[in-house]
């Protein structure tokens, strides 16, 4: 299992596919090292949609953590056979 700990992009350098390819990089890496789920938490404010956008589902929120927010667990498996 991998888990993701911190993705962070510079405002600066959002929208130019960057976070797409460190988490594809990610994935490829978890996947060589024979891992079959990837998971992670992301809060409302942050990259829950980023996530869901790159194959990542919802196992949990947790309203109002912290107050006015979610703090949301999303996971991925990882397919068998899909290239590395």
């Amino acid at each position: 299992m991998c888990e993701i700990k911190t993705l962070w992009i510079a405002d600066s350098e959002r929208g130019k596919g960057l976070g797409s390819r460190l988490l594809d990089a990610a994935e490829q890496e978890a996947r060589r090292r024979g891992c079959h789920v990837i998971h992670l938490a992301s809060f409302t404010f942050q990259a829950p949609d980023f996530y869901e956008k790159h194959g990542f589902e919802r196992l949990a929120q947790f309203e109002d953590f912290p107050r006015g927010h979610a703090n949301v667990l999303l996971m991925k498996i990882l397919t068998p056979g899909e290239p590395v």
